[in-house]
Formats: C-alpha cells, sequence, structure tokens
C-alpha cells in the first residue's frame, strides 16, 4: 500500500511536470558610428544565437522569457545622440563583419525589422542600462542567426567645438531565453504499467 502511494504521488508530479532551460548569450560590445549630423547612420550586426534557442524544432519547447539587457554609452562630452534598434531574421553583416547603411542605401529589409529599441535620445557622457524585452525578440528562439539593426544621429550640440567622428557604444549585451519543455506523456507511460 506504501510503495502504491508513493508510485501515485511521483505520477501526479510527472504529469505535471516540465523541464525549464535558461540560456544565454556571452556579453559583446559593438560601436555605431555616426558620419553625420541630424541623418541617421545605421549599423546591422550578426548574432549567432547558443545551440540550446536554435535545436527547438519538432521538441515542443515553449519560449516563456527572451530579453536583452546593454549599456548604452555616449562618450561625447557635447553631443546628444538618437538611437533606435532593430531585429530582422535576414541581413548581410557576419558576426566579425558589421554593414553600415544611410538612409541612401538602406537595405529593403529594414522595413520588414521589427523594432525592438524606440527611438530615444542619449545625453553627452552618459551611461544608460537598457532592458529590451519586446515579444519579437521570443520570434529570434529557432534561428541560427538574427541580425539587429542599430542607427544613431547626432541631434544635439552643447556649446563648444565637438570632435568628429562620435560612436555610441552599446556594452556588455546580453540575450537571455526562459524555455520550457513539458512531459505530458509521462502520466500514460505510468498509467500503462498498472501504477
Amino acid at each position: 500500500m506504501m510503495t502504491r502511494a508513493l508510485f501515485a504521488s511521483c505520477f501526479l508530479l510527472l504529469t505535471s511536470c516540465s523541464a525549464e532551460i535558461s540560456v544565454q548569450t556571452e556579453p559583446f560590445d559593438q560601436t555605431v558610428p555616426v558620419t553625420s549630423i541630424l541623418e541617421p547612420v545605421y549599423a546591422e550586426v550578426a548574432l549567432d544565437l547558443p545551440e540550446e534557442t536554435v535545436d527547438t524544432e519538432g521538441l515542443d519547447i515553449v519560449v516563456d522569457e527572451v530579453a536583452a539587457t546593454l549599456t548604452v554609452v555616449n562618450p561625447s562630452t557635447l553631443l546628444t545622440l538618437r538611437t533606435s534598434a532593430r531585429l530582422s531574421f535576414e541581413g548581410t553583416a557576419t558576426p566579425d563583419q558589421p554593414k553600415t547603411y544611410t538612409n541612401v542605401n538602406l537595405p529593403a529589409y529594414y522595413n520588414r525589422a521589427a523594432e525592438i529599441l524606440a527611438v530615444r535620445d542619449f545625453a553627452p557622457n552618459s551611461r544608460t542600462a537598457v532592458r529590451i524585452d519586446t515579444p519579437a525578440l521570443k520570434d529570434a528562439i529557432g534561428k541560427r542567426r538574427v541580425w539587429f539593426i542599430v542607427s544613431n544621429t547626432v541631434v544635439r550640440s552643447g556649446l563648444g567645438t565637438p570632435v568628429f567622428p562620435v560612436n555610441i557604444q552599446l556594452e556588455d549585451i546580453i540575450f537571455q531565453a526562459v524555455l520550457t519543455k513539458p512531459f505530458p506523456g509521462l502520466g500514460g507511460a505510468l498509467e500503462v504499467g498498472g501504477l
């Protein structure tokens, strides 16, 4: 009777059981150049995702959460920089070779890319912690490589003579994902065994 009760409680635990997997990328930095004032410059950056987030086909994985954290650094002592970011599932950059664009040669897929960081101004000589948890990041799960298109524009200058070029720096970029793998069939296997 004691053994049967023990197996019954295991059955209840297993039927509602699931495995939670947390994965994240190694921190990396990216510099986005500015080559003009009031006209945006775009840097396309490729990111290869961890294997745990790629090999999910047919695994009945539930994507619970995907987020990115980073620090946006404006190193200029005089210039306010305007930045935004989009997530694309197509691109031409490689992880070791970013591509830069202006409005003149912006790729067609830019308009299909999902906005993940709305246009935002960063004051001179500032460090700003940013967390991005837009639902569009969930669509990256299962992809081997994704692309981020980051814009950078000088929008204001303080008194004095600014030094060009100015690069906005994205530091300690980390992408985290929490995935769940449910095990709904384990209860059936135990029940067939007469437990």
